[in-house]
């Protein structure tokens, strides 16, 4: 589906993101770890053709043998249909002047060419699917009305509206409270399994935090100063890390407890009910 080699970002002269390769297939999961700065982020925004000003990308982005890098209409078209992103902060990924509703309505109707009404009941019924309560009520609330755990499902709600067939979220956890973060790793890892409205859409889950990686995703990808310095399946990398990063990596981890790849752990309370999550 998706194959990525030698990907490259550069600021100005500067070398931030230097020969990422990997592949992703339908149903992956795969996670891609590094510490602050390692140009994780890079890579994800410069597969979907969203680098910040004065960041150019080279190498070969190719989705189903088409490179997107090289196409920039194909690249467009293949945004939010084929490719959906979730991104960190949702305050800034939602547009705060207009209801929830008509942000996730948007792309039904220019992407699927939804009536205006058909686009509206369609919000309702994802936002319903991300578990936020009372959806309706929800799609007509502007996004600063909403707790940060709401903000972040009514982002995947709207990063799925189009059926992706792959799903980037660059640490859509980080910002968000332990417990609220639990509840969005086991949101995630639901819809990863239900094949009720189409196949699920393969994941590329960015994080700092090997212990979160290790929840949701069967491969993992490690980087450091702009290059992937290790990879394997998550078993063989939290057994026997080579590297020495990984090393420092899952030592970090062994703070916290480290279930196996695609358990993500109940919270005492749903952050998705009123009043549940953390602002």
């Amino acid at each position: 589906m998706l194959d990525v080699d030698g990907l490259t970002v550069s600021a100005g002269p500067r070398r931030v993101v230097d020969g990422v390769g990997f592949r992703l297939g339908r149903g992956d999961r795969v996670g891609l770890i590094g510490e602050s700065g390692s140009g994780k982020s890079l890579t994800a925004l410069a597969l979907i053709g969203l680098l910040p000003a004065g960041c150019t990308a080279n190498g070969s982005v190719r989705l189903d043998g088409a490179d997107l890098l090289a196409d920039a209409r194909r690249l467009d078209r293949a945004r939010g249909r084929d490719i959906a992103m979730v991104f960190q902060e949702s305050l800034t990924a939602l547009n705060p002047l207009v209801r929830v509703g008509r942000q996730v309505a948007e792309p039904l109707r220019r992407r699927q060419g939804l009536s205006r009404r058909a686009a509206r009941d369609a919000a309702v019924e994802l936002l319903g699917r991300v578990g936020l309560p009372e959806p309706a009520a929800i799609a007509q609330a502007h996004p600063g009305r909403l707790s940060g755990g709401q903000r972040q499902r009514a982002c995947l709600a709207l990063a799925l509206a189009c059926r992706p067939r792959l799903l980037i979220a660059d640490e859509p956890t980080t910002a968000l409270d332990t417990t609220v973060q639990a509840g969005i790793l086991r949101l995630l890892a639901e819809l990863l399994a239900d094949d009720r409205y189409g196949p699920p859409p393969a994941l590329l889950f960015i994080s700092h935090d090997l212990a979160v990686v290790g929840r949701l995703c069967s491969r993992l990808l490690v980087m450091r100063e702009g290059r992937v310095v290790e990879s394997g399946t998550t078993a063989e990398l939290l057994r026997a890390p080579r590297h020495p990063h990984t090393h420092a990596l899952l030592a970090a981890a062994r703070a916290t407890a480290l279930p196996g790849p695609a358990r993500p752990q109940a919270a005492p309370g749903d952050p998705a009910a009123p009043g549940g999550a953390a602002r």
